[in-house]
């Protein structure tokens, strides 16, 4: 078929045929002259020790692709590839830059020996704003040199390659590339728009997910939606302290991560801890990411960076390679979820009912700015007090996070500027949550000046009494050993059952026209007791329980009846005497209307005198009306 296509002229070759072979022809022609374009790259960076090994090159390469911790459903390591982190080609050459990225891929006996291998190309690009300058990119050439230089076990060992956040550039490189690859490539390729649609196809809790993804995915969508989330959460949640598996109360893992990073001795130094505050879009894909049970989150400020580990059953313990090359968030976002979890407590620390209790008791503490003392402050904190105007979580909670916390970084404030009034000011606000805008103005002072002098007294004199100094602090954040402590619970949710079995346990479905049994009757609803003297008949009996009278509901009363004006008067064309038919001026009774059967006939009146008018009644001529003749006809 294909030598007499071949040997036919080009105008006798049906129209699709001719299209294609005219499309592949100019496909091979690109593909040539992008190939004759550039020179040929080196696929292997020189050794550590070379002179010629560049570290700032090293480092793009580890932001570029890097290894996720965990490996795919099938088993098989995922590669991360971030579009974000590409340089720009003003300032950095993509061909020495090229080897760096391709020796992070496996090599050729882990390919051969093992199953593949599994990419995700997250192609946003930087967010940048609309007026940042763009970052130019190499040209195609490149990137068909970049893809000869794979070798043939990365090109068909790879067995999914995930590409979020597509834009046309990429789509246009992948059809390029159709030209070179064969059709089985384009199989391996899954196009999603945002991390949702990601979340269908892998389970995207367990990636190592950069911030700038994250950020290009919330101005496409506000929110991500996994169909099989772990229902755990973090935020606002029904019990703040979860209980561990040895029975004592803990941290919830928010806290014990942002803290952790947050007391570290090189980053509490940071002027303005807990005042300055980050993009609110960053916080609010961290509490979306710890209410979805997301296992990684690295932490970074200048070059210190921390991220906790994940067991998982089969692999063992996993931390995140290379720490330190790997994008994070930095302190102050850090800082503000820990606000955030605050501010997001079903019940706040201090309560609307304890408003008037603080305003009693510590107002005019408040107002004349006078110290509280040390035993005012147990009145508050004291699990054996029963007339503390806060309950026992909140105190839980305030002696074994909040206070340490605060008394910690007080200690650092030489570096960080902010002492122990400054600290409650910040917190102040976070701990109450009532109605009235205004009232919580007004009762955020008074806590203020508490919380001041709680943090204040706590190192000397309120830690010793409730066991709780830094080391034990420390401790209580550090990973737990049991593995259902290292995620936060599920959230419980009351009146709803778990499976189909049970929804349907207790309940009977009987066919009524075909089943032989009789089935009781539910009993009728009591009829309404009627008192002797609501005896008499009406219109219609109300379904309902017999109502006292003080209880009945009272109805407006109908309007009194307008008596007939005085004027009126009977208009008749028979001037017959109307002595003896009564008329009245107001509406009479019905005792008072005569039969109609004794009304005498008119006949019976044909003998009587004819009725005259008064003088007062008659009209004269002149007060008439005229009127206009009738037509002659």
């Amino acid at each position: 078929m294909g030598d007499e296509v071949g040997k036919m002229p080009v105008n006798s070759i049906p129209g699709s045929r001719f299209s294609h072979l005219k499309v592949s022809t100019m496909r091979s022609q690109l593909a040539l002259r992008l190939r004759s374009s550039s020179f040929p790259l080196n696929a292997v960076p020189p050794s550590a020790s070379s002179t010629d090994y560049s570290t700032h090159l090293a480092d793009l390469a580890a932001h570029i692709l890097y290894r996720s911790p965990l490996p795919s459903e099938n088993d098989l390591p995922v590669f991360i590839l971030n579009a974000a982190a590409l340089p720009d080609t003003k300032h950095t050459d993509y061909d020495a830059l090229l080897p760096y990225v391709l020796v992070r891929l496996p090599d050729e006996e882990e390919l051969i020996g093992g199953q593949g291998y599994e990419l995700v190309f997250f192609a946003g690009g930087s967010n940048e704003g609309a007026t940042a300058t763009k970052k130019g990119r190499p040209g195609w050439g490149w990137f068909f040199q970049a893809y000869q230089v794979l070798s043939r076990a990365m090109r068909k060992r790879l067995q999914k390659m995930y590409i979020v956040h597509e834009k046309n550039w990429i789509r246009i490189l992948i059809e390029m590339f159709s030209t070179v690859v064969s059709p089985k490539f384009r199989k391996k390729i899954v196009h999603v728009s945002t991390l949702t649609g990601l979340a269908l196809h892998i389970p995207i809790e367990y990636l190592l997910i950069p911030p700038s993804a994250y950020m290009i995915d919330r101005r496409l969508s506000k929110d991500i939606h996994v169909p099989y989330t772990s229902g755990r959460r973090a935020f606002a949640v029904q019990q703040p302290l979860p209980v561990s598996a040895s029975g004592i109360h803990r941290l919830p893992r928010v806290l014990r991560e942002a803290t952790s990073f947050v007391i570290m001795d090189s980053v509490v130094k940071t002027e303005g801890i807990f005042r300055i505050s980050p993009r609110a879009m960053v916080v609010d894909i961290l509490t979306e990411a710890y209410d979805r049970g997301q296992k990684f989150i690295v932490w970074r400020e200048g070059n210190v960076a921390l991220s906790h580990g994940h067991r998982r059953e089969g692999v063992g313990e996993v931390w995140v390679d290379e720490l330190e090359q790997t994008e994070g968030y930095d302190l102050h976002t850090a800082a503000a979820l820990i606000k955030q979890w605050y501010k997001e407590l079903r019940e706040p620390i201090f309560p609307q009912t304890c408003y008037m209790a603080l305003d009693k008791f510590y107002g005019s503490y408040s107002e004349a700015k006078e110290p509280l003392k040390v035993s005012q402050l147990l009145d508050i904190l004291s699990e054996s007090d029963k007339w503390s105007p806060i309950n026992t979580t909140a105190k839980k909670i305030l002696t074994m996070h909040l206070l340490p916390l605060l008394s910690r970084v007080t200690e650092f404030q030489e570096w960080n500027q902010m002492t122990a009034y400054n600290l409650a000011v910040c917190f102040g606000p976070c701990l109450l949550r009532g109605p009235d805008p205004l009232e919580d103005v007004r009762i955020a002072s008074i806590i203020s000046r508490i919380l001041m002098a709680m943090v204040m007294h706590w190192k000397e004199d309120l830690a010793p009494r409730f066991e709780m100094d830094f080391w034990k602090f420390e401790e209580s954040l550090r990973m737990p050993e049991a593995v259902e402590d290292r995620e936060d619970p599920l959230q419980d949710v009351q009146g709803r059952r778990s499976s189909l079995e049970a929804q349907t346990s207790g309940i009977t479905l009987v066919d009524n026209d075909e089943s032989d049994e009789e089935v009781e009757k539910p009993p009728l609803p009591p009829r309404p007791v009627v008192s002797p003297i609501d005896s008499a008949p009406r219109p219609a009996a109300s379904p309902v329980e017999n109502v006292s009278p003080d209880t009945a509901v009272r109805r407006k009363p109908a309007p009194p009846i307008q008596s007939l004006p005085r004027y009126s008067m009977v208009v008749t064309e028979r001037p017959v005497t109307l002595e003896h038919i009564p008329f009245y001026n107001t509406v009479p009774d019905e005792e008072e209307i005569a039969p109609l059967g004794s009304l005498p006939e008119l006949s019976e009146l044909s003998g009587l005198p004819e009725y005259e008018p008064s003088s007062a009644t008659a009209t004269s001529p002149a007060s008439t009306i005229p009127r206009k003749p009738l037509p002659k006809s």
